[in-house]
Parts: structure tokens; sequence; C-alpha cells
């Protein structure tokens, strides 16, 4: 591994950690999530990104953007020797009938470094934290069991610069049609709600409703349970007034005015915008009335542009010559796209 400078990242060893006990919590593509530190650790599959660099990423580019409490937080640890690795293994293969069918088999690589990332269930769910320095067990934050927290990815809050001016579909919409007419119909209905609805939630009753709605679902192992009347209005004041969703937008378009056709493998802007447009927000609503609404951003990993940009542009290119941000596609996909709303003021505007 390339040796890389990082004079403000703390590192934490998980080898004189030997009595804990490691649950296993959640997964994804590269990685899987652990309870007892929240610790994220690499699968084996290859990866052109490490960990090292991955948090070098997180705090020199992505961390400067944002207000501390607007990010999960993280810190590089040292996994230690090999038991380490093991004993993880050995969680994940307790619960390998509980893993998705995709996911079955796959085993945490051999590394030397993983992520220790900030909890954002509800505090009754979370484990002591570990004090980096002295390995003793802090206890979680106050909260309370009936806290009421979500997760949902903001997706691309801006349409793409490639979108056709006759579009009717925003990129995320136009995505969605796309991958439910390829897998006729097997795609979730309800996986993504139109990020466009976010930006008209403040002047649209109707866009704050269905936010609500989609918001609201039980979604374990962070909730389950649907918020009360009191947390369901204070998200409601949340999505109306909140500047995180705005300051996302901003940076992606910044970041991208040209979109993924023009983009070129050496353009760091780009993969920064592509980054912001696969991140995950999570909201934690207190049962407290007095507590705040908690907002923060994770998964703001790295992409890997070099190895993705052909594979983006080729989506790209699919979504424009096969109509589908026109609703040219045969049969038409329903979506809950909103472009067309927003085109002709009806949302933004008078507040219909």
């Amino acid at each position: 591994m390339t040796a890389v400078s990082l004079p403000r990242i703390s590192e934490l060893s998980l080898s004189g950690a030997k009595k804990y006990e490691f649950k296993f919590i959640g997964e994804g593509a590269a990685n899987a999530v652990f309870e007892d530190g929240s610790s994220a650790c690499p699968k084996q599959a290859p990866r052109h990104t490490g960990d090292v660099e991955l948090q070098e990423y997180w705090e020199t580019v992505v961390r400067p953007l944002f207000r501390p409490e607007d990010l999960a937080q993280q810190i590089l640890i040292k996994l230690g020797d090999a038991s380490v690795i093991s004993r993880l293994n050995n969680a994940l293969r307790k619960e390998e009938g509980n893993r998705r069918p995709d996911f079955r088999g796959s085993r945490i690589a051999l590394a030397e470094y993983g992520m220790l990332v900030e909890d954002m269930r509800p505090s009754m769910l979370q484990p002591p934290h570990i004090d980096s320095a002295s390995f003793t067990h802090i206890p979680p934050p106050p909260g309370h069991p009936d806290d009421f927290t979500l997760e949902f990815k903001p997706k691309w809050l801006a349409q793409s610069p490639n979108a056709p001016a006759s579009a009717t579909r925003c990129r995320t919409c136009a995505r969605k049609a796309h991958q439910r007419h390829t897998k006729q119909g097997k795609a979730d209905n309800r996986a993504i709600l139109c990020p466009l609805r976010f930006l008209a939630s403040a002047a649209s009753r109707s866009s704050l409703s269905a936010i609500l709605d989609h918001l609201s679902v039980p979604n374990p192992p962070l909730t389950t349970r649907a918020p009360t009347p009191e947390q369901r209005a204070r998200l409601a004041h949340w999505l109306q007034t909140n500047t995180l969703l705005p300051r996302i937008r901003e940076i992606q378009l910044a970041n991208d005015r040209g979109g993924p056709l023009t983009a070129n493998a050496h353009d760091p802007q780009f993969e920064l915008a592509m980054t912001l447009r696969d991140c995950a927000c999570f909201v934690r609503i207190p049962a407290d009335p007095s507590a705040p609404v908690e907002a923060k951003l994770a998964d703001m990993d790295r992409k890997n542009w070099a190895a993705k940009l052909g594979y983006w542009q080729a989506i790209e290119r699919c979504l424009i010559e096969d109509g589908y941000y026109e609703e040219r596609e045969n049969p038409r996909q329903e979506t809950d796209c909103q472009l067309g709303a927003l085109k002709n003021g009806v949302i933004i505007g008078n507040g219909v």
C-alpha cells in the first residue's frame, strides 16, 4: 500500500479488544458493518481504493465542505492481527441465513485497516463507544427508545447537464424507469422518491406529504415503528427549513457543469459530484420535543471514477438514446418525477 500522510487521522487498534463480541448489523457491496464500535470492514472483493485513501478523501475533500454536525463522524482503525478478522467472519457466518442472497458467502478481507463510524441508530440500539486511548467503554449518548431515525439517499438534486431540453424526467427518475423497464417490473417501486420533491417541499403541500409518507415507513434496524404525530411534524419542519440538502445540491451543481458525457477520468470535481449523488442522509428525531433534530451525511466514500466513468457514460447515453428522459420507452414506466411540474412552475412558485 502506498504511504499516505494523514496527520489529522487518529488510529485505534483493535488488537487489544479481545474481550469484545462483534455483532453483524449490515453490509453493502464493499463493506460489512459490525456492532461494538460500529466498525466498517472491507470485504474480500477487489477494491480500487483502500481505507487509508478513503479516509484521506473524507478528511481533506468532504469534511471541509460541511459543518461538523452535518457529517456522521468516522476514524481509521487498525484491525490488528488475523484473529480479529477471524472473529468478524465468525459473526458473519452466524448471520449467513439472514444476509442478502447475493452477499452470502462473502467474507472480510485480511486488511490492516477498517473504519470506526458514528452510530445513527436510536440510542437504545447503540453499544457503548470505545475510548480510543484506553479501550474502556463509554455509555451511548442519552436518548429514548422512542427516538425515530430514518435514512434516505438524496441522489441527483439537480438535473443532469446531459439531459435533453425536452426531458420530462429528472436523472434519478429516468434511471429508475430504465431499471424497471429492463427488469420487467422486478425493481422496487418504492425504492427511490423523486429527489426534486425535496426542493419543492417548502412550497408544496403535496410534495411535503409525499416525502413524509415515504420516509415514515418503519425501516429496521433503524426503527421498527412509524413516527408519532409530533415527530412527523418535526420532520416536516426539518424538510421545509433545512440547509443541508440545498448545500448538497449546490456542491453537485458546482462540480458537474458538463455531465458524465463530457467528464474525463482525471476530473476530481466530477468525482466529488458523483460521491454526493450516492451518499446517505440520516435524520434522528428525538422523542423529547426539547432535543434538537439531528441530520448527518454518511457513505461519503470516494468513488472510483476512473474505473466507473465508462459505466456512467454508458448509462447516460442509454437514458438519452432510448428515451427514458422523455418517457418514450414502451411500455411506459410510472415514476414519481416532478420535473414537469417544476418546469411549469406548478410546485415552486404558487405553492400548490
